[in-house]
């Protein structure tokens, strides 16, 4: 049912019980920060003895409804009908809204016995629905309807597909770069948040249509992420295809990226190195066993699920990623410069590489998280940045690395060599001496089995939320209420190596050491 709503009452405030005395202070009343409006139905208002407000504007962080006097809107014998005010629950729902949270949504919780609804839904006892713009509050019966919501704090919704504004809420922008923009989207139904990729289609670049939002390779993307199962690679919760854009729904990672946790430190111990990077090497060894090669592994695409030191790490943006046959090569000139390959650079789009390329890039991971620097940079003067990474001259600080243990420089050469044929294997990182440590092995594999548990938990509940409502629809047999050139990737600003006296430009070819 449809609120009646004329644009002469949008600024209008809530009726005041009090009135003002003409000695009060004439200092202007601040305005309160509405957040929402409930508009109240007119045929909840017909069954009441008293006028009420045509809508209550929402500036606390909490609405509740209920029998209780001190409910923020009492349901009392001027309010309703005996009938349905014996139905109500002292406490029948509570709208919350977390302000400290920027576009958070509004969450309406039904704390009834006798049912709250949402669009002629039923919530259920201790279950909770996010609200959205003109979603119609019921209670105790799907057509006892009390309030349409407003949700004033704008959000996008428009701007989408909907399919996509049906089902989750869209917050708050979360990153954008080359291949697309990424919001912070709250499920409606449960109240997660995700992050949706949203990569336009065709997106033009000087005349020319970019790369990197061509619709084969943003299919290409979706392709690979559908297929992906580990809990060190970003999970994709569902894909929405436009003919404008995709819309890939994935886990929303809390944590941030590796490059803003290494910003923030300035560098990693080489315990938290070697807790993060073990679970980087796992990743990219599940990736090249389904013949996947990431080809872009840089400290942004490398994210953590929680703010804690031990977190989880995931391997996400697959943009640049290609499936790798026995008898396909890759040729492409691709991925963001600094983190380059020889081998790459070589091909020049002509020559062929293999996934030993993403050996390459974790080296120069390794070598960033240990020392907080970058080995290649296009700043160092003494050579350009193609020849810096040809001959394998890494920027190295003596003063930077004098508290590194040997065993990780020797990995970090064995890494950055540029002879391919004597590159470590991923199977030789995990066996080399630096990462041999019981504890924290054991540390993460608890991570990852916890990990695994909470997924298989979510895809129960989720099964047995589907048959619920299954089973609810069936029963009821309601309908539910109408509401009316490439692109080249740039690398983010990461500190250049400083020189001292002591500061050498070594030759990870002429370094390497075999073990």
């Amino acid at each position: 049912m449809e609120p009646e709503i004329n644009d002469n009452t949008q600024t209008q405030t809530q009726t005041q019980n009090s009135q003002v005395e003409w000695t009060q202070s004439n200092t202007p009343t601040p305005i309160p920060n509405i957040w929402g409006r409930l508009y109240l139905l007119n045929s909840w208002r017909k069954e009441c003895i008293l006028n009420l407000d045509q809508y209550y504007d929402l500036t606390e962080p909490e609405f509740s409804v209920g029998r209780a006097l001190d409910s923020t809107f009492p349901i009392k014998k001027d309010t309703a009908r005996i009938d349905i005010i014996k139905n109500v629950s002292k406490r029948h729902f509570i709208i919350l809204r977390d302000r400290s949270e920027t576009s958070s949504p509004a969450v309406l919780t039904d704390t009834s016995y006798n049912g709250t609804y949402i669009n002629g839904v039923l919530i259920g006892k201790g279950k909770s629905r996010v609200l959205d713009d003109n979603d119609v509050i019921a209670i105790t019966h799907p057509t006892i309807s009390m309030f349409t919501f407003k949700d004033l704090l704008k959000n996008e919704q428009d701007k989408v597909p909907k399919e996509i504004s049906q089902k989750y809420y869209i917050s708050r922008v979360l990153g954008q770069g080359a291949c697309g923009v990424v919001k912070l989207v709250y499920n409606k139904l449960t109240c997660m948040k995700f992050a949706m990729k949203v990569v336009k289609k065709g997106k033009l670049t000087n005349g020319q249509i970019n790369n990197l939002t061509d619709p084969v390779k943003v299919m290409n993307e979706v392709n690979i992420l559908k297929a992906l199962r580990h809990p060190c690679v970003t999970s994709v919760e569902e894909i929405f295809d436009s003919r404008e854009a995709v819309y890939i729904v994935l886990e929303l990672m809390q944590g941030g990226e590796l490059f803003d946790r290494i910003t923030r430190y300035g560098r990693l111990s080489e315990r938290l190195t070697k807790f993060y990077f073990k679970q980087m090497v796992l990743a990219v060894q599940y990736l090249h066993s389904q013949g996947i090669t990431h080809r872009d592994l840089k400290p942004e695409n490398v994210l953590l699920e929680s703010k804690e030191d031990e977190s989880l790490v995931k391997i996400t943006d697959f943009g640049l990623s290609k499936y790798v046959g026995e008898d396909s090569f890759m040729k492409t000139m691709c991925g963001t410069p600094i983190y380059l390959a020889p081998e790459v650079l070589r091909a020049n789009g002509v020559g062929c590489y293999g996934p030993e390329v993403d050996v390459w890039c974790l080296g120069v991971i390794f070598f960033i998280c240990l020392v907080g620097y970058l080995p290649f940079s296009p700043e160092y003067q003494e050579l350009p940045l193609s020849e810096q990474i040809l001959s394998g001259r890494y920027r190295y600080s003596s003063s930077c690395w004098r508290d590194v243990s040997l065993q990780a420089k020797l990995l970090m050469k064995r890494m950055l060599t540029v002879n391919v044929r004597r590159r470590i294997s991923l199977e030789q990182i995990l066996k080399h001496p630096w990462m041999q440590d019981d504890d924290i092995n054991l540390r993460i594999d608890v991570l990852l089995s916890q990990h695994q548990l909470k997924n298989e938990n979510e895809e129960n509940n989720n099964k047995k939320a589907d048959i619920a409502v299954v089973r609810l629809v069936a029963a009821n047999k309601r309908p539910i209420s109408d509401s009316s050139n490439t692109a080249e990737p740039i690398a983010k600003k990461v500190k250049v190596g400083r020189r001292d006296e002591n500061d050498d430009t070594s030759s990870a070819t002429s370094c390497y050491s075999e073990e």
